[in-house]
């Protein structure tokens, strides 16, 4: 049995979550925060059996692609001086970070 923890961006979060609905694997997700540019997030929990655990990595890679997106690169007080920085710059996002822990007992209650 594993513990599947995906974190997900928020705009990649509905599609996994229908996607993981259709495959019958029960989940639970909650909102996060985090990363570099401190947008909404999504992390997704499951737990399941050894033989379902490809299935849901499989549903993540499938939904999760990473792409590129121009963020600005300006802060509440101004534009950044002195750093060289321009004014919008692109960088990675979407894609998950996945953790999958070997977990001994589910005890539903």
């Amino acid at each position: 049995m594993n513990l599947i923890i995906a974190f997900v961006q928020a705009d990649d979060a509905a599609p996994v979550l229908a996607k993981l609905q259709r495959a019958n694997i029960p989940t639970t997700a909650l909102e996060s925060r985090g990363g570099f540019l401190r947008r909404s997030n999504q992390t997704i929990l499951t737990t399941v059996d050894d033989a379902q655990t490809e299935r849901v990595l499989d549903i993540l890679r499938e939904t999760c692609k990473p792409r590129a997106e121009r963020v600005d690169t300006t802060f509440a007080g101004g534009a950044v001086e002195n750093l060289g920085l321009p004014a919008t710059t692109e960088v990675p996002v979407g894609g998950a970070t996945v953790l999958v822990l070997d977990i001994r007992q589910v005890v539903k209650i």
